[in-house]
């Protein structure tokens, strides 16, 4: 019986998680608080890893209470400073502005974040001995760096590797499993960008990690899962949804609930 372990939500996007033991499930699928503000720069897109790698860079600590985030960046002589999410938007604005010199917005969603994947805007899943096996692949970088890297927002203790790859399905209907008494869909193999490449405090890039995480993904892919959903191995975690007649239900799930296949 797999049972969850670990549950992180961001709630400024690509900025540092909050780690908790539980959490509601938003109407639409999402966990309360990921991903909740994002920062769009003056052409109106978000700004994120993918495209600003310098916001690794910023450390960003969030008091979900008290509705505050703690900014400081790596660089030498900078001042740590606190904004309130909601009444000091400005002054947080600012601060971004300055960092990436040019004028930017915060924007809220608290319905649904802003998730990469709309379709399936569930929280993303992986097990712990997936991030074992990675580890192996490359020792260099921590467990707890390769979470930073790959932002998974559950995690759970497992059988095997990649064991997630069993919570989607390559045809109709999707695979249901449920975390405690809430019942998710699994979508797809989440695809991978270039920010796991990069260390998530420098920015750094190792321009060789997405070529050996596919070579070691190939050598090591599982049976059970679906190989047409791999138009590349560069892929990990599982996007996932709410069922539709679950939709606009309040849930809650949290650290220690068990993880069961209903449907695969």
């Amino acid at each position: 019986m797999w049972t969850l372990s670990r549950i992180a939500i961001y709630p400024i996007k690509s900025l540092d998680p909050v780690i908790l033991n539980q959490v509601d499930i938003l109407p639409g699928g999402a966990l309360y608080w990921d991903r909740r503000f994002a920062i769009y720069d003056q052409a109106d897109h978000v700004i994120d890893a993918k495209k600003y790698p310098s916001i690794h860079k910023i450390r960003a600590t969030c008091d979900l209470s008290q509705q505050t985030v703690t900014l400081s960046t790596t660089q030498s002589g900078t001042e740590t400073k606190q904004f309130h999410l909601i009444e000091n938007r400005t002054e947080l604005e600012s601060w971004f502005s300055q960092y990436f010199n040019q004028r930017v917005t915060i924007k809220e969603n608290s319905q649904s974040g802003f998730p990469d994947d709309t379709v399936a805007s569930g929280p993303t899943i992986i097990s712990t001995q997936t991030y074992q096996e990675l580890s192996r692949w490359f020792p260099e970088i921590s467990i707890d760096e390769l979470r930073l890297r790959f932002r998974a927002n559950l995690e759970f203790d497992g059988d095997l590797p990649f064991c997630e790859d069993r919570l989607y399905s390559e045809s109709e209907p999707p695979v249901l499993f449920q975390i405690g008494s809430v019942t998710f869909e699994g979508s797809n193999p989440c695809k991978r960008c270039v920010v796991p490449s990069r260390s998530p405090l420098t920015g750094e890039s190792n321009p060789d990690f997405m070529k050996k995480f596919i070579e070691n993904r190939k050598a090591t892919f599982p049976a059970w899962a679906p190989l047409s959903l791999f138009q590349n191995m560069y892929r990990l975690t599982v996007n996932t949804r709410l069922p539709s007649h679950l939709l606009n239900n309040s849930a809650r799930i949290q650290v220690g609930d068990h993880i069961n296949i209903l449907r695969g």
